[in-house]
């Protein structure tokens, strides 16, 4: 198995399972109890790890998402919560979301060691979400911890890995959306039309950068071996199946 094998057969599972806990009821009340609303809590959380930077620079790492909406919600958070609260109340949310929905799977431990050495070997220049939440110490030691914080910062490695090969590609963050998602999503996101056209160039330039960001999202599984690469599919598998367990228990 090679490390593009990898990024392609586990594409999903690190955008979706990577990210689940910031969906849950949980989470939104979390953020209630701080007395923060959706995007400020969103964007507090996920990029309060940067620090107290401006909202032009938590524009550029997220990168899909208008300026205006980041600046709103970023400079609403900074308000109102420290920054590191929100990082630990993030952590904390994350954490709790992996060990209730998959704690109880075998070998984690096993997993968590070849995802966390994965996130070691991966590359950090132009992505400064990934960088930033990797230097990120965390005392948690739960192997279902390990795992849920190593999807995470993968997350953010092939977020990031996105945002460079469409910009390799000529494309803007907006066309991007446009181009694939398209408006609603875009609206979502926090833009306004008037839209820009969309040539049909843009959706093979989608195409094409979709292709480069799976490439970039697999450099960092060049560090396990062929073995260890098929190890670490077959036992992330098995955390998907659990995270549908939980999604739909009635099939369960």
């Amino acid at each position: 198995m090679t490390p593009e094998d990898v990024a392609r057969q586990t594409k999903q599972i690190v955008i979706t399972v990577g990210a689940a806990f910031g969906k849950t009821d949980r989470f939104r009340a979390r953020g209630e109890s701080l007395g923060l609303s959706h995007w400020p809590f969103y964007f507090g959380a996920r990029a309060g790890v940067l620090g107290e930077v401006d909202a032009e620079v938590v524009t550029a790492a997220c990168g899909f998402f208008s300026p205006d909406l980041v600046r709103d919600a970023w400079d609403t958070a900074r308000a109102m919560v420290p920054l590191t609260s929100l990082v630990a109340a993030d952590v904390a949310e994350c954490t709790h979301w992996a060990r209730t929905t998959y704690g109880d799977l075998p070998e984690l431990d096993q997993l968590a060691d070849l995802a966390e050495h994965a996130v070691e070997a991966a590359e950090s220049t132009a992505r400064p979400l990934f960088a930033a939440w990797r230097s990120l110490a965390v005392a948690d030691d739960d192997p279902a911890s390990r795992v849920a914080l190593a999807l995470l910062r993968l997350r953010e490695h092939r977020g990031a890995s996105h945002l460079i090969a469409i910009h390799e590609h000529g494309l803007t963050p907006l066309r991007a959306v446009l181009a694939g998602p398209g408006a609603d999503k875009a609206r979502a996101n926090g833009w306004s039309g008037p839209w820009p056209s969309v040539p049909a160039t843009d959706a093979v330039a989608l195409a094409g950068a979709e292709q480069r960001t799976d490439e970039l999202a697999a450099a960092p599984y060049a560090a396990l071996t062929s073995v260890e690469r098929e190890h670490y599919v077959r036992l992330l598998g098995q955390v998907h199946d659990a995270y549908g367990r939980g999604q739909c228990p009635e099939q369960a």
